[in-house]
């Protein structure tokens, strides 16, 4: 039942979008953590899950790969997108801020990053709060197996029964979750449409 409200909320523009994961394991993690998701449609998607596991894979103390559906507005109906969620662990703040260096410089979407980089990656840290990060709060709902998670500036969830954790965001979603995600909805090649 939770979907359906959030889809709502999602609609109404009471909440950017949501994400349903496999995988909610980071929220609330002691340890520096960072996620990284990528759409999992297209050989560029998996160029990108190659180059971003290799750059971790020197820094990172453990890593693992979860599916996770992602769901927007656009044009009045649901998008939903399949993607995948590497979850980084590393043994101190110097390893998770020298993999957040990489991400800025070879996978944000431009000539020279990674095939697949988003133009706007999302990336989430927890266990650690580094400067070129900004703070922001994980709303979580039990979803079968899964979790359904809605990331806000505000503390107070959209909906109730959430758990609520504090994460950091790379600055550049800051603006998305204020309401400026015109740039943000711009779907890739294969969608999944649906409405409430």
């Amino acid at each position: 039942m939770i979907l359906v409200d959030l889809d709502r909320l999602v609609l109404a523009g009471h909440a950017t979008g949501y994400t349903v994961e496999e995988d909610t394991g980071y929220i609330g993690a002691r340890v520096p953590t960072l996620t990284y998701r990528m759409y999992m449609d297209g050989p560029e998607s998996h160029l990108n899950l190659g180059a971003f596991a290799a750059a971790m894979a020197d820094l990172g103390t453990t890593m693992r790969l979860s599916r996770v559906q992602g769901a927007v507005a656009y044009q009045g109906s649901i998008w939903r997108s399949r993607q995948l969620c590497l979850t980084a662990e590393f043994a101190g703040e110097g390893a998770l801020g020298d993999a957040l260096d990489i991400i800025h410089d070879r996978f944000v979407a431009a000539p020279e990053a990674a095939p697949g980089s988003w133009r706007f990656p999302d990336v989430r840290v927890t266990g650690a709060e580094p400067c070129s990060t900004a703070p922001a709060f994980a709303h979580r709902w039990p979803h079968g197996r899964a979790g359904a998670v809605v990331l806000t500036l505000d503390e107070n969830a959209p909906a109730g029964g959430a758990r609520t954790a504090p994460v950091h965001l790379l600055r550049s979603w800051i603006p998305y979750l204020e309401g400026s995600h015109r740039e943000f909805t711009v779907p890739p090649r294969t969608l999944a449409f649906s409405t409430p």
